[in-house]
């Protein structure tokens, strides 16, 4: 049984925790420093009433200042009178603290492979309205090479839920976690072989499930550091309910089999 939550993040029930309803910062983190990742977007509904603040409820990762790599399933609307805000900058998604850029969005482009819900090729791209003001704040991520594989930790980041109960615990700050990638045969084989994992799937996360991406992480950033660089390996895509099952890796989109469609999509 799958579930789409409220707050974007696909997750599947585990064996060990069979759920009959959803569960809504990443588990087992710690606060980011402030702008410590530039490249991190934040996408926000704006209810266009007047009355309700823009609600953070999925992740991206800016590619160069017209661009934004997502996860297709966060392609979707919360009301009927809003619109999606792709913001640059952000920290405290509870305050507006001043080096903020907002944008709309002026194409959201998702994979033509995606299936809807928990299903390979959740992977979309989308230009802003207008370009984003490049900074030491405000900078692309680098993609990696097609096919490229990585091995050992890497980083995730995000403002997706604390909680490994039915109850959401928001936060308004930006929190990281240092995941250990787990290899696709150890991964299919933790999900179950009649699960949705495919070879574009890169999954991460400790086997005690301790650190994992949660609901509103969706569509974020999973990141290696390369000597000075840093490179983009995954989009955060579904997990376990509870978020932090032990046994049940986060997975994500891997991008390094998604480069030439990425670039095609730069370039319309």
């Amino acid at each position: 049984m799958t579930f789409k939550f409220t707050i974007a993040f696909l997750l599947v029930a585990s064996v060990a925790f069979i759920s009959t309803k959803p569960t809504l910062k990443i588990v087992g983190g710690e606060e980011a420093t402030a702008h410590e990742f530039p490249y991190q977007i934040s996408l926000q509904w704006n209810f266009n009433d007047g009355e309700q603040e823009p609600m953070h409820f999925c992740g991206g990762s800016l590619l160069n200042a017209n661009f934004v790599l997502t996860a297709a399933h966060c392609k979707t609307s919360y009301s009927d009178d809003g619109f999606i805000e792709v913001v640059a900058a952000d920290h405290d998604v509870a305050v507006a603290e001043g080096p903020e850029q907002r944008r709309l969005v002026e194409r959201f482009t998702v994979h033509e492979g995606y299936g809807g819900s928990v299903s390979p090729d959740d992977i979309a791209v989308i230009r802003v309205d207008k370009p984003f003001e490049l900074n030491d704040k405000v900078k692309p991520v680098k993609l990696p090479e097609q096919f490229e594989e990585f091995e050992g930790d890497v980083t995730l980041s995000g403002w997706g839920s604390v909680s490994t109960s039915y109850l959401p615990e928001y936060p308004d700050k930006l929190r990281k976690a240092v995941l250990p990638l787990v290899d696709y045969s150890s991964c299919h084989a933790l999900w179950g072989f009649d699960s949705v994992l495919v070879q574009s799937n890169v999954c991460a996360g400790p086997l005690d499930g301790s650190k994992s991406a949660c609901s509103a992480d969706s569509g974020g950033p999973l990141v290696k550091q390369s000597g000075n660089e840093v490179i983009l390996v995954g989009v955060v895509s579904w997990g376990a309910v509870p978020c932090g099952a032990p046994y049940r890796p986060t997975v994500f989109a891997g991008v390094s089999w998604y480069v030439d469609w990425i670039e095609k999509q730069l370039h319309v």
